[in-house]
């Protein structure tokens, strides 16, 4: 089965490889906010239950005020930063099919074996192909045609990685 992915790299793009990062890669940043809540508490208690070495409290309450500060900003970050370095109206073509993935663009062309790629993670609304080493590639199911076509060669590529 062949199917093709129109990839366009802007902010929406990069919104939907973040939040599927986030539930199906990430192993701690989901939990950022509630680290960092727990160590500007610990902080406060520690301040309020020793007063002779409130210093200590104010240290940790700090760490994690500030910890709090990055995990709430780290998707903006993240996805200014890549919006940034992507050159404006950057869109690549893919061919996928159940052994390669062909690509396309106006600076480049490109084919990789599935069997390449180190990893295969399905996720919710897309697949991300992991690489030995280098930057995954994240392919949303919304960019596939035919959008019938998009599970089944997730499912075949999958099936290739273990081995049945």
């Amino acid at each position: 089965m062949n199917a093709t992915a129109h990839l366009v790299f802007d902010r929406a793009y990069y919104e939907s490889n973040y939040d599927a990062w986030l539930r199906h890669r990430a192993k701690l940043r989901r939990y950022a906010v509630y680290l960092s809540l727990g160590l500007l508490a610990v902080g406060v208690v520690l301040a309020v239950v020793f007063p002779a070495n409130w210093i200590v409290g104010v240290v940790f309450a700090c760490a994690g005020a500030y910890e709090l500060f990055e995990a709430l900003m780290h998707k903006s970050r993240w996805i200014n930063a890549r919006v940034k370095a992507t050159r404006e109206n950057k869109t690549v073509e893919m061919q996928l099919s159940e052994t390669e993935l062909t690509t396309t663009s106006s600076v480049a062309h490109g084919t990789i074996q599935i069997d390449a790629f180190s990893d295969i993670i399905p996720a919710s609304d897309g697949v991300f192909l992991i690489p030995d080493s280098g930057v995954s590639i994240y392919i949303p199911a919304a960019t596939v045609e035919p959008s019938d076509a998009f599970r089944p060669l997730v499912d075949t590529w999958m099936a290739t990685r273990s081995g049945g």
